[in-house]
């Protein structure tokens, strides 16, 4: 028919359902919507950006990879009171400006926002601040499951819902039946006992981000330095003790061998002094090795991972040994030989970095290491569908190209 677009005959079509996105954070990302960023920009076009923001109040910018642009002091100081937010949420920049207008309300922020260990032991605290900054509306909410759902996802979990002000939102929206919020433990002990029953389960930290260096890896990154752990295992043997009384699932962030390992012995440990806790997922675990993954399969923890990840093969070449390059998001291992399944105790995600079911298949289905390869069916399986009778979305699968394409 005329006016209709033809596929190219090498590329196959997949109709799917909306996808349900185990790792996300909805709160934050629909609270930082229309904040600018200077993803993709070179230092001298982030810099105009930058210097366009408006000088009577603090901004908020996304985006920065600090990989590929740094900024100096004297950078800093020629710009209007601003955050600039490291594309994984674990690291940011102050303008002088932004410090003086956070200092009476963020103190501690201001002082010490530039020190790993704090910044890492109080993310929690550090993205409830991005999302008061932001706050978090229904219009917002709205604008953000729209988008959401032009890439391919139906539904997406809350992570780390930013307060009670944040999940009171998404509890009176449409979505607020099926959006599954985690909390940080200090901030629900906060909570009123209506949103303390809302709240889905705790998440922890036991180490920090790749971008920042601050993951727990197995071997030293290329510049040095392991990352960092953020618990002693006697201290968080106490905190999932604690966390056991209130009968709640917990998540726990471990991107490094070392946190990956530490998460396990605890879990090991907890189930010898017979204490536990209704579910237990491990979220990222990109460099768990089979004997890991085996005794967390025993364990019956859940892992929940992100396929787009796949690509930090490629884009954290800078900063991992050869080893982690090669081993990363290691899914043929633990479908294979350690017995997980995708969509029972192997979930997918994406942490928003990106969401979208393109960026999920194109790393899954033509990824950089043969281990990471995923099929079309282990992906949707490990997603699932948002909900039954949702809207469908279409990808093209270029296999000679080796590109993945979507639309609705």
């Amino acid at each position: 028919m005329a006016g209709m677009s033809r596929c190219p005959v090498d590329t196959s079509v997949l109709e799917l359902p909306l996808l349900r996105d185990h790792h996300s954070h909805i709160s934050l990302y629909a609270a930082l919507e229309g904040c600018p960023s200077i993803s993709g920009l070179a230092k001298d076009e982030a810099m105009r950006l930058l210097r366009s923001l408006p000088q009577d109040r603090l901004s908020i910018v996304l985006g920065w990879y600090s990989a590929r642009v740094g900024f100096t002091p004297e950078d800093l100081a020629s710009l209007p009171p601003v955050v600039v937010v490291n594309s994984s949420l674990h690291g940011m920049l102050l303008s002088p400006g932004a410090r003086d207008q956070l200092r009476g309300t963020a103190p501690e922020f201001v002082e010490k926002h530039a020190d790993l260990r704090w910044r890492e032991s109080n993310i929690a605290t550090v993205l409830a601040l991005y999302g008061r900054l932001s706050s978090l509306t229904p219009v917002k909410l709205r604008a953000y499951m729209e988008r959401l759902a032009a890439l391919g996802v139906g539904l997406a979990e809350d992570m780390l819902i930013l307060d009670e002000q944040a999940l009171t939102v998404i509890q009176d929206s449409p979505w607020g039946c099926d959006l599954r919020c985690w909390a940080d433990p200090g901030a629900f002990q906060a909570f009123s006992p209506r949103s303390q029953q809302a709240v889905a389960g705790f998440k922890l930290f036991l180490d920090g981000a790749l971008a920042m260096r601050t993951a727990a890896l197995s071997e030293p990154y290329l510049q040095g330095g392991e990352g960092i752990l953020l618990y002693s295992d006697e201290a968080l043997r106490e905190r999932l003790a604690g966390l056991s009384r209130l009968d709640k699932p917990v998540a726990i962030h471990a991107i490094g061998g070392r946190a990956i390992g530490q998460a396990v012995a605890v879990l090991e440990m907890l189930g010898r002094d017979g204490l536990r806790l209704p579910s237990i997922r491990l979220e990222h675990v990109q460099f768990i090795d089979e004997a890991q993954a085996r005794r967390a399969k025993e364990l019956g923890v859940t892992l929940c991972m992100q396929p787009n990840f796949s690509v930090e093969s490629r884009d954290y070449a800078d900063r991992l040994p050869a080893s982690h390059l090669r081993y990363l998001n290691p899914f043929r291992m633990l479908i294979d030989r350690a017995g997980f399944r995708p969509g029972r105790d192997l979930l997918f995600g994406s942490d928003g970095m990106p969401h979208g079911a393109q960026v999920a298949w194109q790393w899954g289905l033509f990824p950089l290491q043969e281990g990471q390869r995923l099929s079309s069916e282990e992906l949707s399986q490990g997603y699932g569908p948002a909900a039954p009778g949702e809207r469908t979305f279409r990808l093209f699968v270029d296999e000679e190209r080796r590109l993945v394409d979507l639309r609705i």
